[in-house]
């Protein structure tokens, strides 16, 4: 089975082929320029590097949480795709791919969320052992020093971390840092053989909280808002 995958829940947008589990080709890059701009040229290239255009099975796409625009773009791409190619779409929690490269170990990715906070959550061998949150960058790393164990840290906080790393916390390999669309594509998978199958007209973000600009513009209006 070939899955296009495609992750933009951060400033670097990637995009990746596999086949029966092999990734075939990755594209992965950082631009100034808009991913409305970039994302579909690199989904052409890495279809032409894999070979496997007109022999896709389905499409499996980050949906956060993350960036709020780079995850409407990346999804709307996604959902133009399946539509226009009448293949399966599987939406992957951006989270849930990170720790898929962490198979036999503790792995806490973060995702920026602003105002030093992050959404985060504890994975194990793949499994989640907390909810997916959305708090302090500094109180989830004291948290997670608590635990017994070695802890993977990944994400795109980790310049905003001002206390000291707990003796538990390790960094993450730098390819294995942040959000990719090859673990997106791998991830897609197990959710696709496990029967997991999304609608492409149903699919929405996992957003978590709202954009930092609809609560801005409700505080302007004299609007009462949570945030």
């Amino acid at each position: 089975m070939r899955i296009l995958a495609i992750e933009t829940s951060t400033r670097a947008a990637s995009v990746a082929v596999i086949f029966d589990g092999k990734i075939l080709a990755e594209i992965l890059c950082e631009s100034p320029q808009s991913f409305s701009e970039t994302l579909m040229p690199q989904v052409e290239e890495v279809i032409k590097i894999s070979g496997a255009f007109e022999k896709l099975d389905a499409v499996a796409v980050s949906i956060g949480p993350g960036s709020f625009t780079g995850l409407r773009i990346g999804l709307a791409t996604a959902k133009a795709l399946a539509y226009a190619w009448n293949i399966k779409i599987i939406g992957v929690p951006t989270l849930q791919a990170m720790a898929y490269n962490f198979p036999s170990a503790k792995v806490l990715p973060m995702i920026d969320a602003q105002k030093n906070r992050a959404y985060c959550q504890l994975f194990d061998k793949n499994s989640p052992l907390s909810e997916l949150e959305v708090r302090p960058v500094d109180e989830v790393i004291s948290e997670a020093g608590k635990f017994d164990g070695e802890i993977f840290l990944c994400g795109d906080v980790l310049h905003k971390i001002k206390i000291p790393l707990p003796p538990n916390i390790k960094i993450a390999p730098p390819n294995l840092k942040m959000p990719r669309a090859s673990s997106v594509a791998l991830c897609g998978k197990d959710l696709l053989d496990a029967g997991k199958v999304d609608n492409v007209m149903n699919l929405e973000p996992l957003y978590i909280r709202r954009a930092e600009a609809e609560v801005l513009w409700e505080k302007r209006h004299g609007l009462n808002s949570e945030n």
